[in-house]
């Protein structure tokens, strides 16, 4: 079924030629205005993210409301730094009298396709960005939290001028719409849906900035704390139902603590109350991954709605391979970190890693072995509140870029302005006599030169570069 945006897509584009004229100063002063409507409005952000989603009130605040305050505050501070106009570094002996400027343009309408589990948290992480680089926006929020999308897109709309931002509400024939009406598309969501708009905007040149899910990992060794990884630990696995793509759906831990471990984090596990799932589909899910692992011969510590420490479970289970995107926490036991981190990289998603050591250097160590975007130790999934910190995946997790300048800048096209003095004809230019060979020949010798030879190349590369000039006048008549 098609989704006509037509009309939306004209007024955005129109309206976005005056928003990206003015200057990077006014879009982040605009953005600070917003801010502050935004924090006057958080409690009824939180209100209808609870109603939208069902997730825990403290969840609710804690992703969806008081980490935005700073991505306001970095994008219109620090961040836009990323973006400003800067002067091109040219040689005056390569080229004489010259000098360049790059400046970042925006790509004109972005397309925001997001979805339901961080309904407000992970629209403004791209939106916010994609408006300071002087964007107009198509928002398709998720069709299970409309009512979230249209709040922000109020507040934002109380400062932006009229249809810089737009709300293209819908399923996936929304979605379609908006990815064949945006000249860029920034798509969260799941490796299905990221691979189908991949291939859309391909057939179309268009780019995509895709974060997909993730099979995140933690790696417990032996020197750790227990207590706070045992609670970490859980907090990742559990923390919003386990709906979130950086959830810790693996857990691997060195053999020396692993009963001690298990214990510990089934206890815990069986005093959390978990909200329920925000879809049926997405329960159903879950609910299968279960019954598959247990069926395969895993042991079950704890029920659903619940959160369910998984233990025993047989590589081939359901659970040990494919996103769960929900409170099922498969755990291992392993013989040493290099297993770990064998394991943790024997994955088709590549998005974030956990390591808990007390070894804060041999953790630093093991980061750079672990095949994903995002490697935290002694703490998971917090980098995502910090918007000077870049979001990324490798493999099946997607190329796309969140926070930091990395994101912004797929957002905007270079472009670079070449300004040119100089009087005399280029060394390059015709006519192709032998005093241009000899030239080139002398400008190979003096690139490479080292030393005091190259003092010596320099003179003779200018003597060249004149004799070569003063033929040119004589050729050209002047």
């Amino acid at each position: 079924m098609s989704h006509d945006i037509t009309a939306q897509t004209t007024s955005a584009r129109q309206a976005q030629v005056s928003w990206g004229a003015r200057t990077l100063d006014d879009r982040a002063k605009a953005l600070r205005s917003i801010a502050k409507r935004f924090a006057a409005r958080a409690d009824e952000v939180a209100t209808v993210v609870l109603e939208e989603t069902r997730k825990d009130g403290a969840d609710a605040w804690f992703s969806d409301v008081v980490p935005n305050l700073d991505l306001f505050d970095w994008w219109a501070g620090e961040g836009k730094k990323a973006i400003e106009p800067r002067a091109a570094s040219i040689s005056r002996i390569k080229f004489p009298g010259k000098s360049g400027r790059i400046v970042l343009e925006p790509k004109g309408l972005i397309g925001l396709i997001t979805p339901w589990n961080y309904p407000s948290a992970l629209i403004l992480r791209s939106l916010i960005p994609a408006l300071l680089a002087g964007n107009a926006v198509l928002l398709k929020p998720s069709e299970h939290t409309p009512r979230t999308g249209a709040l922000l897109a109020e507040i934002f709309n109380e400062v932006l001028p009229p249809n810089v931002l737009t709300v293209v509400q819908g399923a996936a024939a929304a979605g379609g719409a908006v990815v064949d009406a945006a000249d860029h598309t920034i798509f969260i969501g799941s490796l299905a849906a990221g691979k189908k708009v991949a291939v859309q905007a391909a057939g179309q040149l268009k780019t995509v900035s895709l974060e997909l899910g993730g099979k995140d990992a933690a790696i417990v060794l032996a020197d750790c704390d227990l207590d706070r990884t045992a609670a970490g630990v859980l907090w990742g696995a559990v923390a919003n139902s386990g709906q979130n793509c950086a959830a810790i759906e693996r857990c691997y831990v060195e053999a020396a603590i692993y009963p001690a471990f298990v214990e510990k984090l089934t206890r815990l596990a069986a005093s959390v109350e978990v909200a329920p799932l925000v879809t049926a589909a997405q329960e159903a899910i879950v609910k299968a991954q279960l019954k598959d692992a247990i069926a395969k011969g895993a042991k079950a510590h704890g029920k659903l709605p619940g959160a369910v420490i998984l233990t025993d479970v047989p590589k081939d289970a359901d659970v040990a391979t494919q996103e769960t995107f929900g409170p099922l926490l498969p755990i291992w036991s392993v013989s040493s970190a290099e297993e770990a981190i064998r394991l943790t990289n024997d994955s088709d998603y590549g998005l974030t890693c956990s390591i808990w050591t007390t070894n804060l250097q041999r953790g630093e160590a093991m980061a750079s072995t672990i095949a994903t975007g995002v490697v935290s130790i002694n703490n998971t999934a917090c980098t995502a509140a910090m918007p000077f910190a870049p979001w990324s995946g490798r493999k099946g997790s997607g190329h796309g870029v969140t926070n930091s300048e990395f994101a912004i800048l797929e957002m905007v096209q270079p472009k670079f302005i070449l300004v040119d003095g100089n009087k005399a004809p280029e060394v390059w230019w015709l006519p192709y006599t032998d005093d241009a060979v000899s030239l080139a020949r002398q400008t190979v010798e003096w690139l490479t030169a080292t030393g005091f030879d190259k003092l010596t190349k320099t003179i003779g590369i200018l003597q060249a570069m004149k004799k070569r000039v003063a033929s040119q006048k004589i050729w050209s008549g002047r």
